[in-house]
């Protein structure tokens, strides 16, 4: 779910040096490069930000010999390259005060500038990297103010629920189904896929009334998440266990508001999932993976399996 919020008319808090470009604000001190290789591995500061020791010890020469010397302030912002030609430029700090009266969430934030429009000599549409930046915004609870300025958009964190655990360890549905069963009551095994290798994929899947189903989806694949690419080979593998939400109305995944039915569903099958991930990962181990590409840690896995 992502909303949109009308934008904030009159003077704002955003630097003159965004005019004209997309912006992507994060909660402050977001680490933004590990965000942006997962999607473009090659990502790296062409010109790192200035720290703020290195901007507090930028003061004016003083005293008679340095009279009439201007000392120039190192630029406090820096240019992340996503492809060797798109970059991102920031950060520039944003009050928690400030981002309220633009629409987005409540908090000191960090806003970065991306490309509206097609840069020469890169490899990625401004489609893939507005996606990505919103991604990001729902990986962090962040938001983006489009170029245009016309609107705010705050993707719900809360949204993405499905988890992926990549691991080097196939199951047989008959080790998997006493690992589920302790977070999703009544699973079941559904048809099954074609033999691959040794093992077997399979699909389990647990029904419910009111909150739809859940689904264990167990198979080898060829193209795995680009995040996968940064990591060690020993700490991922071929075989995805893919835990899905599937809710009554699927039209609600992608509506802008969806019903207090569907989130209260969501918050009562998203700790579920991550209990799922968390019992297979202690099995066969391997690296989890979200909606979004990113690499989750096992203490947000954690965090997501206590119920709210």
């Amino acid at each position: 779910m992502t909303v949109y919020v009308p934008a904030m008319t009159g003077p704002t808090a955003v630097p003159p040096d965004l005019d004209g470009s997309h912006v992507l604000a994060v909660p402050r001190g977001t680490s933004l490069v590990p965000l942006a290789r997962a999607w473009f591995p090659q990502a790296a500061w062409s010109r790192e930000p200035a720290t703020a020791a290195q901007t507090a010890s930028a003061r004016p020469m003083t005293g008679a010999r340095f009279r009439g010397i201007a000392v120039a302030p190192p630029d406090p912002t820096g240019a992340l390259s996503l492809d060797g030609a798109v970059e991102v430029v920031g950060p520039w700090p944003l009050d928690a005060a400030d981002a309220r009266a633009l629409g987005l969430p409540a908090r000191d934030s960090d806003l970065y500038g991306l490309p509206a429009a097609p840069v020469a000599g890169a490899t990625l549409t401004p489609e893939l990297v507005t996606g990505w930046a919103t991604a990001v915004a729902r990986r962090t609870g962040g938001g983006i103010l489009p170029a245009a300025r016309d609107r705010v958009v705050v993707p719900d964190p809360g949204a993405a629920v499905d988890l992926t655990l990549w691991s080097a360890v196939p199951l047989s549905p008959d080790d998997a189904l006493p690992l589920v069963r302790p977070a999703l009551s009544g699973s079941r095994l559904a048809v099954p896929a074609p033999v691959s290798g040794r093992s077997q994929a399979f699909t389990l899947v647990a029904t419910y009334e009111y909150d739809g189903e859940v689904e264990v989806r167990c198979a080898r694949s060829r193209e795995v998440p680009v995040v996968l690419s940064t990591l060690d080979w020993r700490e991922h593998g071929p075989w995805g266990y893919h835990v899905t939400w599937r809710p009554p109305d699927p039209l609600e995944l992608e509506v802008p508001h969806p019903s207090q039915l569907h989130v209260i569903a969501r918050q009562r099958v998203t700790p579920s999932i991550a209990r799922v991930v968390a019992s297979l990962w202690r099995t066969v181990g391997g690296t989890i993976v979200d909606a979004g590409g990113f690499v989750v840690g096992h203490e947000e896995v954690d965090d997501r399996a206590r119920p709210r």
